[in-house]
């Protein structure tokens, strides 16, 4: 009896741990990889209000995930880059970026972090090689290095504020955080949905 009766227990302690969901037993996870199982958690779970309309995640208490998208913009890319991401009107997404940009206006070649050249032209209403972004086809926004919340709704596109490409060098990385809740787009539409 004892041979059945201790693993049994054993078994039950671990499970009520949540053993199977601990992600700090993989310290040396990338970003990309802890967000895929922070998704993965919820792999087929369909969520729904079953009281009626008008219930948020946030009073049903579903957990939420912080998710960090990260994307990279060539200083050469003239055309943007389109992310994918769709901002959600009065729901915060933060955008955070690095690195550098080299360029070349007038004899100035020296390089330029996200928040642009303001000593060398202003451009569009903002410095000269800044990290701007338009969000649903809506007018440029300022970004720089941030942590900046875009408004509007659509999707987030960023650009380099330059008027010629050809001589830039680096890129910008960036990065947008925001929280999301399980049901692949099911249920209240005031919050971002994992994917």
């Amino acid at each position: 009896m004892k041979k059945l009766f201790v693993p049994l227990l054993a078994i039950l302690f671990l499970t009520s741990c949540g053993i199977d969901s601990m992600s700090d037993m993989r310290p040396n996870q990338t970003l990309e990889e802890q967000n895929a199982v922070n998704r993965a958690d919820f792999s087929g779970q369909v969520f729904t209000d079953q009281n009626g309309a008008g219930t948020t995640a946030a009073a049903m208490d579903l957990e939420r995930f912080k998710v960090i998208d990260e994307y990279e913009i060539l200083a050469t890319d003239d055309d943007g880059l389109a992310t994918g991401f769709i901002l959600k009107e009065g729901v915060p997404a933060v955008i955070t970026a690095s690195g550098l940009v080299g360029f070349y206006f007038a004899g100035q070649a020296d390089p330029s972090t996200p928040n642009g050249r303001t000593d060398v032209l202003i451009f569009n209403n903002f410095p000269v090689v800044s990290l701007v972004a338009r969000v649903g086809g809506g007018e440029l926004q300022f970004v720089g290095e941030g942590p900046t919340e875009l408004t509007g709704s659509g999707e987030v596109v960023f650009y380099v504020n330059d008027t010629f490409f050809e001589d830039n060098i680096g890129s910008y990385n960036i990065q947008i955080s925001y929280y999301c809740y399980p049901g692949f787009g099911i249920g209240d539409a005031n919050h971002y949905h994992c994917k």
